[in-house]
């Protein structure tokens, strides 16, 4: 602490470029560590001070300021003292810098975004100073479609976990099914971008989200957006049906042939079979599904999962949808199951259940 206290006055804007310099390497090298991330955050005019020199003229001090923040906001103590104190101010920061398609930080400032939103606690307060921006999200939903925005070679592959982050809380995913700007509709495609898993997975991850609210799942399935094919693509593998199962499943599932590859990550494959387990919750959305060969590709995918190559939590999640989807609708006798009053008892035993499965 006494080391910090006597380098605080060299992190000031003002200082010296050789001491700044020097200073927050020194600094930047502790957030390489939980320990060193515990000291720091105590420190608010040091945080405050890194802040500062996030825009300093030097290129090179301006990003080990923003590098500190991207560890510092990787831990969930820090991201929590951040939001707390800097809210108001690195969330404009932060998106400005995003949108600024010649930045050659907008890469790291994805991640600080995304790191202060991954805790759902945080998320609400984030996304509340995110929206305050006019036509942010669909302005950075833009950039995000764009795969070539940033002029200065940054990805911008975050903003799909940002979008993934920002969608658990109930006003960004409003944002998202906004059906007059079609944000979501824009964004579905890279579900099957195979550039990035980052970017893959932060598109299915806000497609997951989404299919949490059973009030969109009729809009979710109409043609308009027609999301099934979407989810099931990436599940299915080379494996051959007979025309009258072809003829159910969505026209970009037919006859795909001996080439095609199932999604390798598991995690990805675990995202969107629980995509299908919400849209299970009522009964237009089971029949619809049943109706257009979900039962199939699930089936097939049940066995690629019971092999080496497969994964006993994508398994798990599998057999829960085939469960439902098997049965009739007299034996669910429930129009929307997540109107079902579960005792707290059966909860506290299935959680469980949930969690020796996992292990």
């Amino acid at each position: 602490m006494e080391a910090i206290e006597e380098i605080l006055p060299f992190l000031s804007i003002k200082s010296r470029l050789d001491l700044k310099a020097v200073s927050l390497s020194h600094v930047l090298g502790l957030t390489g560590s939980v320990d060193g991330i515990k000291l720091l955050i105590q420190n608010e005019t040091l945080l405050k001070h890194l802040l500062d020199l996030t825009g300093d003229e030097s290129e090179s001090v301006a990003k080990d300021a923003v590098l500190c923040f991207v560890n510092i906001t990787a831990e969930e103590s820090g991201a929590e003292v951040v939001v707390d104190k800097f809210v108001d101010r690195l969330v404009p920061l932060a998106y400005q810098a995003v949108l600024d398609e010649n930045g050659k930080l907008s890469d790291a400032w994805c991640m600080v975004l995304c790191n202060i939103t991954r805790p759902e606690h945080l998320a609400e307060q984030v996304v509340t100073h995110l929206l305050a921006i006019e036509y942010s999200i669909d302005k950075l939903t833009t950039c995000f479609t764009r795969v070539n925005y940033n002029k200065q070679k940054c990805h911008l592959n975050y903003l799909g976990p940002l979008f993934s982050n920002v969608s658990q809380s109930n006003s960004g995913r409003a944002v998202f099914c906004n059906q007059t700007t079609g944000l979501l509709r824009r964004i579905l495609p890279f579900v099957h971008h195979e550039g990035s898993i980052v970017r893959r997975g932060g598109a299915i991850g806000l497609l997951k989200n989404v299919c949490f609210d059973s009030t969109v799942h009729e809009w979710l399935l109409s043609a308009d957006m027609d999301i099934l094919p979407f989810v099931l693509l990436p599940l299915a593998g080379p494996e051959e049906f007979d025309d009258e199962t072809n003829d159910r499943l969505p026209v970009d599932l037919q006859y795909l042939g001996p080439d095609k590859k199932r999604e390798e990550d598991p995690d990805v494959r675990k995202m969107l079979v629980e995509s299908l387990a919400q849209l299970c919750a009522t009964r237009k959305g089971r029949e619809y599904l049943r109706d257009h060969g979900t039962y199939e590709i699930l089936r097939e995918l049940h066995k690629f999962e019971c092999t080496p190559d497969g994964d006993k939590n994508v398994l798990n999640a599998v057999e829960n949808v085939v469960d439902i989807l098997i049965r009739t609708e007299d034996e669910i006798g429930e129009d929307n199951l997540k109107e079902l009053e579960i005792p707290d008892d059966v909860k506290s035993k299935i959680e469980t259940m949930n969690d020796d499965v996992e292990k």
